[in-house]
């Protein structure tokens, strides 16, 4: 893998989450329950100590799917020959 790819994918990665944070923040400003949904949602993820914890699992689960994406679609299997003992009896 060449590193744009890595570069790009690491950038979708970053500017999915703000996206994200962002819609969440943005939400607030609907009428209704809607409005009020989207406030205490982001209001709970953004409580100091829900904020650290939220962003360390978001951060494993991006760990974690990278490195499933990658496995499932690597051609870079190793495989291991090691020589037959011959004093084998």
């Amino acid at each position: 893998m060449n590193t744009f790819r890595q570069i790009r994918g690491f950038l979708l990665i970053i500017f999915g989450v703000i996206a994200g944070l962002l819609g969440l923040w943005s939400g607030r400003f609907l009428p209704g329950a809607a409005g009020d949904f989207f406030a205490r949602v982001f209001h709970i993820l953004t409580t100091p100590i829900i904020l650290e914890i939220s962003f360390g699992a978001l951060g494993v689960v991006i760990v974690f799917a990278l490195a499933h994406h990658h496995e499932k679609n690597s051609d870079e299997w190793v495989e291991m020959d090691f020589p037959q003992d011959e004093e084998k009896k």
